[in-house]
Order: structure tokens, then C-alpha cells, then sequence
């Protein structure tokens, strides 16, 4: 695997003439987005669990109340489920996952247009609104231990700035002709359990398959991916990971 480009310095104009334009991926490094996203802190403890008090003080019982899609994951299935933020905040208040339960994950979620509130701790950065066309299609947030998060192989319709939160992810990404037609990963299903998903997951991360490029991210760093490159992301270590994601164009 390749080690993804650093953007320096980080510019609107030197991310749109070097990556941007023309669509290539890279990484971005922390120190231009951890004094840009009050996030990092605020939603997080030092003890790498979710900072519980920061939600409950910025929202109301109503709002802790409502109902969110999150993925709901055994060894042998894979669901989705609606479960009150607050049960999801209590669920990652611990150091790890607690025993016996599934494994939650709340994936590409549009917190912010549930939570308004929050929108002040996740500003869009300028690198998204002054780069393309200032169009922001999507912003997503991801949350979950990172011992379970294991995001497989897809690509997205638009371009991508995913900047890391809290914890740790290795992030892998094939140039949008590495793995032919798009039916090949089509079925949800097969990709999240049983037969279908040990051999997507030996294809992308075992070694001496196609190359690609790879980053590790924590805390800060972010990585630009372009529309319709493929990528597959994974947790590593212990704790709660926290991620954020900008659809732009």
C-alpha cells in the first residue's frame, strides 16, 4: 500500500490546484483542523468514552429522546435500529463495549440536522464551502467503539473530507477503476456478515491484493477522498472513535 500525500500548507487554493481539481485523494493534517472543530474536545474524555455531560447540558430531554438509525451488529447479523440518542450515549459512556450486547454503531447520521445545538462544536470548515462550488450536499457523523467499526468497501456519489474526532482509523483507498463493476459489492447484506463479508475483507486488507493507498488517522487528521474512489475504514485500539464527514462539490 501506498502512503497518501500530505497537503502543506493548507490552503483553499493549494487543496483545490493540487487535490481538488484534480481528484485525487490526500491526507490533511491535524494541526489545521483540532483548533477548528471544538468537537474534539468537547465531545469527548481524556478516558477515550463519549463526554456524556457535554450532550446533556446542550440538549433537551426532548431531544435526548429522539429516535436514530444505528447498526446493530452480531458475528451472524447485521440490522438497523431505532433507539433514543440517549440509550446511545449511555452506550458509549463506557471504556469498552459492554458484554453481551450487540455491537452499536451510529453511522452516517445527520446529527447536526436532528441537534441543531451541536452545529457550533462541528463548524463546516472553508476548505468545503470555498473549494468546489460551496455546495454541501451532506454532513455525517459516526459514532462507535473502534474496536467494532469496520466500514467495508463502497465509494461515495460526491466528493469526501472525512476528519477524525476521537480514537483511531485506518483508512484504505483504490482508485475508482481497481475493482470493475459496481454490482460486485451491491448486496448489503453480503458485505456486513457471514462468507460474502470474510472475503471482501480478505481482498481489501489482506496484503498482496491491489494497490492502493492507506493512512492512519486520530484526533484531527482528516483525509480528502474523491468522488467515486473506492474506500474501506477500520478501527484500531480501544474506546470511542468519533468521525465527521462533509459531501461537498
Amino acid at each position: 500500500m501506498q502512503t497518501l500525500p500530505v497537503l502543506r500548507p493548507v490552503t483553499t487554493h493549494s487543496f483545490r490546484t493540487l487535490f481538488f481539481t484534480p481528484q485525487t485523494p490526500c491526507r490533511l493534517p491535524a494541526s489545521y483542523f483540532s483548533p477548528l472543530l471544538p468537537a474534539i474536545t468537547s465531545w469527548f474524555t481524556p478516558q477515550s468514552t463519549l463526554n456524556t455531560s457535554f450532550f446533556n447540558t446542550a440538549l433537551t430531554p426532548p431531544q435526548l429522546s429522539t429516535f436514530l438509525t444505528v447498526e446493530s451488529t452480531t458475528p451472524t447479523t447485521f440490522e438497523r435500529i431505532n433507539i433514543p440518542f440517549s440509550l446511545l450515549l449511555h452506550y458509549l459512556s463506557h471504556p469498552s463495549p459492554p458484554p453481551c450486547l450487540p455491537c452499536l454503531y451510529l453511522a452516517q447520521a445527520p446529527l447536526l440536522d436532528s441537534f441543531p445545538a451541536l452545529r457550533a462544536s462541528l463548524p463546516t470548515p472553508d476548505l468545503v464551502t470555498e473549494t468546489g462550488r460551496g455546495d454541501v450536499y451532506a454532513t455525517n457523523v459516526w459514532l462507535g467503539y473502534s474496536s467494532t467499526i469496520d466500514t467495508p468497501l463502497h465509494k461515495d456519489p460526491n466528493p469526501n473530507l472525512f476528519v477524525q474526532l476521537a480514537g483511531r482509523k485506518r483508512v484504505r483507498i483504490f482508485e475508482p477503476a481497481a475493482w470493475g463493476g459496481e454490482r460486485r459489492f451491491r448486496e448489503e447484506e453480503e458485505m456486513m456478515v457471514g462468507e460474502g463479508r470474510r472475503i471482501l475483507e480478505e481482498i481489501v486488507w489482506g496484503e498482496g491484493g491491489i494497490s492502493g493507498w492507506e493512512v492512519e488517522v486520530g484526533p484531527g487528521d482528516a483525509v480528502f477522498i474523491p468522488k467515486g474512489w473506492w474506500h474501506a475504514v477500520k478501527g484500531i485500539g480501544e474506546g470511542v472513535a468519533g468521525s465527521v464527514n462533509w459531501w461537498f462539490r
